[in-house]
Protein backbone atom coordinates (compact mmCIF):
# COMPACT_ATOMS: atom_id res chain seq x y z
CA UNK A 1 0.00 0.00 0.00
CA UNK A 2 1.16 3.75 -0.75
CA UNK A 3 1.61 6.71 1.89
CA UNK A 4 -1.36 8.41 3.06
CA UNK A 5 -1.69 12.26 2.17
CA UNK A 6 -3.53 14.77 4.69
CA UNK A 7 -3.62 18.09 3.86
CA UNK A 8 -3.16 20.49 6.69
CA UNK A 9 -4.74 23.87 7.47
CA UNK A 10 -1.31 25.82 6.78
CA UNK A 11 -1.23 24.40 2.77
CA UNK A 12 1.40 21.45 3.91
CA UNK A 13 0.64 17.62 4.02
CA UNK A 14 1.35 15.16 6.33
CA UNK A 15 2.75 11.83 5.36
CA UNK A 16 1.10 9.23 7.06
CA UNK A 17 2.77 5.61 6.04
CA UNK A 18 0.06 2.89 6.44
CA UNK A 19 1.26 -0.09 8.27
CA UNK A 20 1.52 -3.69 7.46
CA UNK A 21 0.03 -6.85 9.20
CA UNK A 22 2.46 -7.24 11.32
CA UNK A 23 2.78 -3.82 12.33
CA UNK A 24 -0.99 -3.40 13.32
CA UNK A 25 -0.78 -6.15 15.15
CA UNK A 26 1.79 -5.15 17.46
CA UNK A 27 0.58 -1.58 17.75
CA UNK A 28 -3.12 -3.45 19.00
CA UNK A 29 -1.26 -5.62 21.18
CA UNK A 30 0.85 -2.76 22.83
CA UNK A 31 -2.26 -0.67 23.16
CA UNK A 32 -4.79 -3.60 24.58
CA UNK A 33 -1.90 -4.30 26.67
CA UNK A 34 -1.60 -0.70 28.53
CA UNK A 35 -5.51 -1.24 28.60
CA UNK A 36 -5.46 -4.04 30.31
CA UNK A 37 -2.76 -3.52 33.14
CA UNK A 38 -5.13 0.09 33.69
CA UNK A 39 -8.53 -2.08 33.80
CA UNK A 40 -6.15 -4.48 36.37
CA UNK A 41 -5.29 -1.87 38.69
CA UNK A 42 -8.73 -0.07 38.53
CA UNK A 43 -10.62 -3.74 39.31
CA UNK A 44 -12.45 -2.37 35.92
CA UNK A 45 -15.14 -4.73 33.93
CA UNK A 46 -14.14 -6.14 30.39
CA UNK A 47 -17.14 -5.75 27.73
CA UNK A 48 -16.68 -7.83 24.90
CA UNK A 49 -19.33 -7.65 22.17
CA UNK A 50 -21.94 -11.07 21.74
CA UNK A 51 -19.86 -12.62 25.16
CA UNK A 52 -20.68 -11.19 28.97
CA UNK A 53 -18.78 -8.58 31.16
CA UNK A 54 -16.14 -9.86 33.20
CA UNK A 55 -13.97 -7.91 35.65
CA UNK A 56 -10.55 -7.51 34.76
CA UNK A 57 -8.89 -10.28 37.20
CA UNK A 58 -11.88 -12.78 36.35
CA UNK A 59 -10.83 -12.58 32.62
CA UNK A 60 -7.01 -12.51 33.30
CA UNK A 61 -7.53 -16.40 35.08
CA UNK A 62 -9.87 -17.32 32.27
CA UNK A 63 -8.09 -16.27 29.58
CA UNK A 64 -5.50 -19.04 30.84
CA UNK A 65 -7.83 -21.75 30.91
CA UNK A 66 -6.83 -24.15 28.35
CA UNK A 67 -3.27 -22.73 28.18
CA UNK A 68 -1.12 -25.85 29.34
CA UNK A 69 1.92 -23.71 30.58
CA UNK A 70 -0.19 -21.17 32.09
CA UNK A 71 -2.11 -23.51 34.34
CA UNK A 72 1.56 -25.15 35.04
CA UNK A 73 2.61 -22.01 36.40
CA UNK A 74 -0.41 -21.46 37.78
CA UNK A 75 -0.19 -24.84 39.67
CA UNK A 76 3.64 -24.12 40.44
CA UNK A 77 2.44 -20.82 42.36
CA UNK A 78 0.30 -22.86 44.24
CA UNK A 79 2.24 -25.47 44.96
CA UNK A 80 4.95 -22.84 46.31
CA UNK A 81 2.88 -21.20 48.47
CA UNK A 82 1.61 -24.32 50.17
CA UNK A 83 4.82 -25.49 50.34
CA UNK A 84 5.93 -22.23 52.47
CA UNK A 85 8.55 -21.45 50.80
CA UNK A 86 9.56 -17.57 50.88
CA UNK A 87 7.42 -14.93 50.16
CA UNK A 88 9.89 -13.60 47.65
CA UNK A 89 9.76 -16.91 45.60
CA UNK A 90 5.91 -17.11 45.74
CA UNK A 91 5.90 -13.89 44.21
CA UNK A 92 8.14 -14.08 41.70
CA UNK A 93 6.54 -16.98 40.65
CA UNK A 94 3.25 -15.49 40.79
CA UNK A 95 4.90 -12.39 38.40
CA UNK A 96 5.44 -14.83 36.19
CA UNK A 97 2.11 -16.50 35.95
CA UNK A 98 0.88 -12.68 35.62
CA UNK A 99 3.23 -11.98 33.09
CA UNK A 100 1.92 -14.93 31.03
CA UNK A 101 -1.63 -14.59 31.83
CA UNK A 102 -2.00 -10.97 30.66
CA UNK A 103 -0.06 -11.43 27.59
CA UNK A 104 -2.58 -14.57 26.88
CA UNK A 105 -5.78 -11.87 27.47
CA UNK A 106 -4.10 -9.24 25.46
CA UNK A 107 -3.35 -11.88 22.66
CA UNK A 108 -7.53 -12.78 22.84
CA UNK A 109 -8.92 -9.44 23.17
CA UNK A 110 -6.73 -8.75 20.02
CA UNK A 111 -8.07 -11.44 18.27
CA UNK A 112 -11.59 -9.92 18.76
CA UNK A 113 -11.08 -6.76 17.92
CA UNK A 114 -9.24 -7.86 14.36
CA UNK A 115 -12.42 -10.11 13.95
CA UNK A 116 -14.10 -6.60 13.60
CA UNK A 117 -15.69 -7.25 18.05
CA UNK A 118 -15.62 -4.35 20.09
CA UNK A 119 -13.74 -4.85 23.63
CA UNK A 120 -14.38 -2.03 26.10
CA UNK A 121 -13.54 -1.27 29.44
CA UNK A 122 -15.77 0.91 32.06
CA UNK A 123 -15.98 0.59 35.55
CA UNK A 124 -18.06 -1.49 37.99
CA UNK A 125 -21.40 -0.70 38.93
Amino acid sequence: MSNMSIPTPCGTAAILRVYNDEERRAELMQDLGADVHLALRRDQLIHREYDFSQRAAEALYAATEGNQLAEDAFALVVRSAVARDPLAVVGLLFRQWLDLAVRQLTADLADRCEDGQRVTFGARQ
